[in-house]
């Protein structure tokens, strides 16, 4: 992706504003509860099945049991969503961000929406490095699937990895978990590996596609309670995986370099998946 560019109106609990248009006070911050970001192309929302899954469990989560929101369903939010949509007259590639927060009994809403410039989403033959430092550590919680549990470890392993280097997060026992925002999956002897949920790992919405993808491809996936830096010097391929930026080759690994072509395959397939939601 190379640019996004932010839309005119925000939706606030069912209200359009102008983007400049100053709607906050302080109780809503402190009543913040977590955001989400979700792709749309051709007015199309991306994984939403899942997307839809992850909300109302972070929601469960916080002990909010009963929503306006999604008391019917997805109706209404995907409803809200696509109301952006035109009102902002964005029709093809889109990020949405919708943040969640408490208001009053319920559960209030605001949804922003940026216009996304796509380059070229078929596999980059250029990719890039891998980068492990112990300091990156990420802490295990109920909300460690998700990016609201995640965010804050992203942030800072980010703001300590140059380019184009991508940062490895771990948990305290130094088992490998991800990048920030996207899945982590090794392959080897047609095998594809990627660790589990339970040690911590984030899940992006784009997961399944990429499970239903390899399985077509009779390739063995296994999610593993251990995947340590060993793991992938051993690795045949190495690629990252996330609703938002799709899927990206992994060059390298310290002085390990890694081959491109099953992750073409599976590259090749998720991008033809995409086409046919749109």
């Amino acid at each position: 992706m190379k640019e996004s560019v932010l839309s005119s109106y925000v939706l606030f609990n069912g209200i359009f504003y102008k983007n400049e248009e100053k709607l906050f006070t302080a109780s809503i911050f402190e009543n913040f509860l977590f955001k989400e970001n979700i792709r749309a192309s051709h007015c199309h929302i991306l994984f939403w099945n899942e997307q839809i899954k992850q909300i109302n469990k972070q929601l469960e989560l916080f002990n909010i049991k009963k929503s306006s929101i999604t008391q019917n369903g997805d109706k209404y939010l995907r409803r809200q969503i696509e109301r952006s949509f035109t009102k902002n007259k964005l029709f093809k590639d889109v990020l949405v961000t919708v943040y969640f927060f408490k208001n009053g009994t319920d559960t209030g809403y605001m949804i922003k929406e940026e216009k996304l410039t796509i380059e070229d989403e078929s596999i980059s033959e250029k990719g890039v490095f891998l980068s492990l430092n112990s300091s990156h550590i990420k802490n295990i919680s109920a909300f460690s699937p998700y990016a609201s549990g995640s965010e804050i470890f992203w942030e800072y392993a980010k703001m300590n990895t140059k380019s184009p280097f991508e940062p490895l997060l771990q948990n305290h026992k130094g088992i490998i978990l991800e990048v920030p925002g996207k899945n982590l999956f090794i392959i080897k002897d047609n095998k594809v590996y990627t660790p589990n949920i339970s040690e911590g790992t984030f899940r992006s919405a784009s997961f399944p596609l990429i499970m239903e993808i390899c399985t077509e491809l009779k390739m063995d996936f296994i999610q593993t309670q251990k995947i340590y830096d060993k793991d992938l010097t051993e690795a045949e391929e190495i690629f990252l995986a996330g609703n938002i930026h799709g899927i990206q080759w992994i060059t390298g690994f310290k002085n390990k370099r890694y081959f491109l072509k099953k992750t073409r395959q599976i590259a090749h397939l998720f991008q033809e998946k995409i086409l046919s939601f749109t």
